[in-house]
């Protein structure tokens, strides 16, 4: 299935609605009456908007959110047309869950990709959920590992630690039943964890907008983690997205035998006149790092310009000098590419591996 929308919205009765209701019927009998006079949608209208799964694969006009409107066409086959086009040999899926409309949209729904760092998200829900039901604040040392998880994306120690502290695989399971996810198959490898992009969705909206086990006040700090993520790993759910709205995020990004390198996006974008949404973006089967990027802000950024408004904002991350360094590169040589800066730094924001990774864009900001 390329694309799917549904809305979950409920409509209450009231005597003004059935006065509505009561007019449109008697227009409608007017219609009947006389067929010269019905006039079709305008151009633009909610009504004419493209509906995934039956488009022509034509666009009849840009996405655009507008408050107060149906479900939206945001994904249909020529949009994964040209995605395929521009990414042949990549794997590719989405989620969006827009709170202020009630609506759903999904592309590639179903497909099961290995989510590199992405879990790290439910891992951090993990923590946090922990700590809440303990009725305590994060410990120092849980607050540094955090750290080097959401911000910069290390992997061992401080993501290993925490996984084991909450349980590995059976606690990540104990997490799904919590969450409401289902479609997820976890191992004592996070990294490796199969899932959907529907299921990391279900999971960063409870995460960073509410309606889950987790407290008003472990949603703020939950934010507060994912809004401050290195300016190097700050692409993604940002693309495309215009002055005045807010996103906090994870991204994945790791090279896997048979798999080619897999990047993710997951996270939420608050609107500045209220509400928000959640999406998730998963790729594997990409080059390399940046041709993964390149993929999921495509599709990050056809997103963000159905469901906001502006022109599209300079980020930090479009500012970050990078190099993709030769195979074999040691933290130190990569330094040296950069103008002799210091090699530890540089490892610690771009994942803490021991050695930069083959096909890795490695950035100094």
């Amino acid at each position: 299935m390329i694309g799917t929308q549904q809305s979950d919205a409920r409509w209450i009765p009231t005597p003004l609605a059935y006065g509505v209701v009561l007019a449109a019927l008697a227009l409608i009998w007017t219609i009947a009456l006389n067929p010269s006079g019905a006039r079709s949608a305008p151009e633009g209208s909610p009504e004419s908007t493209n509906q995934p799964g039956t488009s022509d694969g034509k666009a009849t006009r840009p996405l655009r959110y507008t408050p107060g409107s149906r479900c939206i066409g945001l994904f249909n086959y020529a949009f994964a047309d040209e995605v395929e086009a521009a990414h042949p040999s990549a794997r590719f899926t989405a989620a969006v869950h827009d709170h202020r409309t009630g609506c759903r949209y999904d592309l590639n729904s179903g497909l099961e990709i290995t989510t590199a760092s992405v879990i790290k998200a439910q891992v951090l829900a993990g923590v946090l959920l922990a700590a809440q039901e303990a009725g305590r604040r994060l410990s120092e040392s849980e607050a540094a590992d955090v750290e080097l998880m959401i911000h910069y994306s290390h992997n061992r120690p401080p993501t290993s630690r925490l996984y084991l502290q909450i349980g590995s695989a059976a606690g990540m399971e104990a997490l799904d039943e919590r969450f409401g996810i289902a479609g997820t198959s976890h191992t004592a490898w996070y990294g490796r964890t199969l899932s959907t992009a529907e299921d990391r969705t279900r999971l960063v909206e409870q995460l960073l907008i509410g309606g889950g086990p987790l407290s008003a006040g472990s949603v703020e700090a939950a934010w507060e983690w994912m809004a401050g993520v290195s300016a190097a790993q700050s692409w993604g759910v940002t693309a495309g997205l215009p002055a005045g709205y807010e996103a906090a995020l994870k991204n994945g990004f790791f090279p896997m035998s048979g798999a080619g390198w897999r990047l993710g996006t997951t996270g939420a974008v608050r609107d500045p006149i209220g509400g928000s949404y959640a999406m998730t973006v998963m790729t594997d089967n990409n080059p390399s790092e940046s041709a993964g990027i390149r993929l999921v802000e495509q599709i990050a950024r056809h997103i963000n310009s159905a469901l906001t408004a502006g022109a599209p904002a300079e980020r930090a991350v479009d500012l970050v000098e990078c190099v993709e360094p030769p195979k074999g590169s040691s933290w130190s040589s990569v330094a040296e590419m950069l103008g002799g800066v210091d090699a530890a730094r540089l490892r610690r924001l771009n994942g803490g591996e021991p050695r930069p990774l083959t096909g890795q864009r490695v950035c100094l900001t």
